[in-house]
């Protein structure tokens, strides 16, 4: 992706407002401790669709502000089928696993490894484009770090396949999530 963007200059005025997001995005995370980074991305999300539309009432700011919201529904449509797939993919690959471990990256891509009931990894770890695969498209942030820059990891999550009244104890989730992802794993990541 830097490839694409190296010839975009950004002006002061934006880099003052993309500086003011990430401050508020940093003091969120001081407040909450415990929530996800996906959740303070929805937070920081809703922050600057409220400020825009208090900032620019017209109405083609309105209809801008309306397709930006409609891509983002589209964006996540696309995880939410991706980690469908994924999930489709390990029930079929590992049957005898019990839930599925993601890494959701900044680039949009998700690596993905089921998970047996003693918190082990089972079979291979696989890697999902975040965007529409087109002949040949390469993610350029995961061709150079093989997508395991932990930096890189925006939301980590463990899946269990089924619905809610097939969900495994919660004393038992959070003994695998403690083993996959360590004791800081808690109730609140379940």
């Amino acid at each position: 992706m830097e490839e694409e963007v190296k010839g975009i200059e950004i002006d002061s005025k934006t880099k003052e407002l993309i500086k003011s997001w990430q401050q508020q995005a940093t003091l969120l995370k001081k407040k909450h401790p415990k929530w996800s980074a996906a959740k303070i991305q929805k937070e920081m999300k809703d922050r600057i669709i409220r400020q825009a539309e208090a900032a620019i009432p017209t109405k083609g700011a309105k209809e801008y502000i309306e397709g930006v919201n409609a891509h983002l529904k589209e964006v996540e449509d696309s995880r939410n089928k991706a980690i469908d797939d994924i999930m489709r993919y390990m029930g079929r690959t590992n049957p005898e696993a019990v839930a599925t471990v993601l890494y959701e990256l900044d680039c949009g891509c998700i690596r993905a490894c089921a998970v047996s009931k003693e918190g082990a990894p089972m079979g291979e770890m696989i890697m999902v484009s975040g965007k529409p695969v087109e002949t040949g498209y390469d993610c350029s942030a995961c061709r150079e770090d093989g997508g395991a820059h932990s930096e890189r990891c925006i939301d980590k999550s463990i899946i269990w396949p089924g619905d809610e009244s097939e969900l495994p104890s919660e004393e038992f989730r959070l003994a695998i999530g403690k083993k996959v992802f360590g004791d800081d794993y808690s109730m609140d990541d379940i």
